[in-house]
């Protein structure tokens, strides 16, 4: 029934950390072009929700990084590592600006939660996301787990790392699904079947509090993954979500190979490093951090969420938790009155 993934996307942690080609180092000839049309657009006086790829027309860096990452997301181990934006140079809306023209390459920005924000800021607020069910763990110091994000892409530019910690690990899923088939697949039907994750109160228009979402799914002969077992283990506060003991099951298998040093890498960002990742075919994590005392050296990412141009179709199991499964326009946090803005800072 299930065939083994014998592609690009399947590798191993320890082999990609001793490697460099999926860093991308950007020299002054590159900062100059982006700067070119950064500056463009902010003299033009457009709304940065404005901000799409036909604005920032940045052929030189096409030609020479971006169609490369791009083909390595889709079709190779899906991820890359952009480096030496300068984001202590700029202001912080010229750094905003410059980062999601950038990233508009890849695809249309959604929505990440019910304040309308189409870019999220990774840090620290003091939130308690076992306490509080809309707490989101990206507003912790906490260590995150391995799971997916509601979209096809997800891009993080460093601004300031932690003091100690927050390191990223990746893991390739398709990896993950081998094992699975090789040595537990018995769990591969279960893992295919819809799972219940909870929304943390951005449910929109007429969704419940939880969608109904399977870990694997196939599309013309591609296996897709989504993860996100912690908010899995938080559906069960509503009335009438069951999790089975074989679901459990199969869930624990996940997580044994996802945290498996010989499966996963870690990658340590330094400021004005841009992580460009695919969350078909990996999770990610990060792992706890010590923060600085200083709020102006504390910890601060910045992340896009990105439905990608010309990318594969996904099964209508995704409908469900992602809103819509239409190219270029599926992912995000759905609501129909929301008011789309971009924050310059966290809140």
């Amino acid at each position: 029934m299930f065939s083994k993934v014998n592609d690009e996307s399947v590798w191993f942690g320890p082999d990609q950390e001793k490697k460099s080609d999926w860093i991308y180092n950007l020299d002054n000839d590159d900062i100059q072009e982006i700067e070119k049309v950064t500056d463009k657009f902010l003299l033009s006086k457009l709304p940065l929700k404005n901000i799409k790829n036909e604005y920032f027309n940045l052929e030189n860096l096409k030609k020479k990084y971006l169609n490369k990452i791009d083909n390595e997301l889709k079709n190779g181990r899906g991820f890359a590592l952009m480096r030496g934006m300068p984001v202590h140079k700029w202001d912080r809306e010229k750094i905003i600006t410059a980062y999601m023209g950038v990233c508009s390459f890849f695809g249309n920005f959604r929505v990440q939660n019910k304040k309308g924000h189409l870019l999220g800021h990774i840090k620290d607020l003091g939130k308690d996301t076992k306490k509080d069910f809309n707490a989101r763990v990206y507003e912790t110091s906490y260590r995150q787990t391995f799971h997916s994000d509601r979209s096809d892409i997800v891009t993080l530019l460093c601004l300031n790392k932690a003091k100690k910690g927050g390191e990223s690990l990746l893991v390739s899923s398709m990896t993950i699904f081998n094992k699975i088939l090789e040595n537990h697949p018995e769990h591969l039907t279960t893992l295919f079947e819809p799972f219940p994750l909870d929304r943390r109160g951005e449910e929109g228009g007429n969704q419940k509090g939880y969608s109904m979402t399977p870990v694997y799914s196939e599309k013309n002969g591609k296996i897709s993954s989504y993860f996100l077992r912690q908010y899995l283990e938080s559906s069960k506060r509503f009335e009438g979500v069951v999790i089975t003991d074989k679901q459990r099951a199969a869930l624990d298998i996940v997580d044994k190979y996802a945290n498996d040093e010989k499966l996963y890498m870690r990658m340590t960002f330094e400021p004005g490093d841009i992580q460009v990742i695919y969350n078909h075919t990996l999770f990610h994590d990060r792992m706890s951090y010590e923060d600085f005392e200083d709020e102006n050296k504390k910890r601060h990412l910045l992340r896009l969420w990105i439905s990608a141009f010309n990318d594969r179709e996904l099964s209508e199991k995704y409908e469900d938790r992602w809103g819509s499964i239409k190219i270029g326009q599926r992912g995000g946090v759905f609501d129909q009155n929301l008011d789309i803005n971009i924050p310059l800072e966290a809140n």
